[in-house]
């Protein structure tokens, strides 16, 4: 059975942190197994939803870590902080070409020394916007896996192709940690084109036009499930083992893919208790 697992990001209303419960305890159902939060400017609101969530039965907890929001000198103390808010690991980003300071390699060596389970590190089927190359790419990965990763997490893509290639490279450059396909359900089509462009993610005429009609059509969220559920059906009739959501707080699409997928979600023991 194919395992999943969710990514969230920290509120910042009232109104927002009480739409992250709700997506939290819907999800929690599909038995993820783990579930990560992002770092936003502000390190310390990731351990505050670390803390929120660390009871909501969605696997283990991973903060997300990033070299442009940390310096050498604190990062033990946030990483115990992190472990002690809930996380029993870290995603470990934005330190690929970091031309000084703090590091991937650096994340990754202390994450080893203050004994997280999971080190996860960021992958790209397509060309990250900042590599020299596909090939620069592969050999941070490789890097990233000889210094302690133990799996990856890829950018968001929109055509199984791009991960099949980039997972059958990665295994002829000796790269063996698992990587995970990181899935983004289009929640709103146009924000979804402006987060595509910065991160150098492809779409195609057919799919920009598709979702556009839909859009129009009053269709949207039917589009976006059901182009979701081909390329995450897609990618596990070609081996993939895992499939990460990128859930944006919201519950209703990530829950269809995954009843779509044969997931069954669990009710709640809280709710019948």
């Amino acid at each position: 059975m194919t395992q999943i697992s969710f990514e969230f990001f920290s509120p910042k209303t009232v109104t927002a942190a009480f739409s992250l419960s709700r997506a939290a305890e819907t999800l929690a159902g599909f038995a993820p197994q783990f579930s990560s939060v992002t770092c936003s400017k502000d390190p310390a609101q990731t351990l505050d939803t670390l803390r929120a969530l660390r009871r909501s039965g969605l696997g283990r907890l991973q903060a997300h870590v990033t070299c442009s929001t940390q310096q050498p000198a604190d990062l033990p103390t946030y990483l115990k902080e992190a472990q002690e808010a809930g996380a029993k690991g870290l995603i470990a980003l934005r330190g690929d070409t970091a031309p000084k300071g703090l590091d991937v390699m650096d994340l990754i060596a202390c994450a080893k020394q203050n004994a997280m389970q999971d080190i996860f590190v960021a992958a790209y089927p397509e060309v990250h916007p900042l590599a020299q190359s596909s090939q620069s790419d592969l050999d941070w990965l490789k890097r990233k896996q000889d210094a302690g990763a133990t799996a990856a997490i890829t950018q968001f893509f929109f055509h199984a192709e791009f991960f099949l290639r980039f997972r059958d490279r990665a295994a002829a450059q000796g790269i063996t940690l698992p990587i995970i396909p990181g899935i983004l359900p289009v929640q709103n089509w146009t924000a979804t084109q402006v987060i595509a462009g910065s991160c150098g993610t492809s779409i195609a005429p057919d799919l920009a036009e598709g979702f556009a009609r839909a859009e129009r059509e009053g269709r949207a969220e039917m589009m976006a499930i059901a182009q979701a559920s081909e390329l995450c059906d897609s990618l596990i009739q070609n081996g993939v083992e895992h499939l990460h959501f990128y859930t944006m707080n919201k519950a209703e699409v990530v829950s269809a893919i995954c009843t779509a997928l044969g997931k069954a979600p669990q009710q709640s023991l809280r709710r019948v208790a």
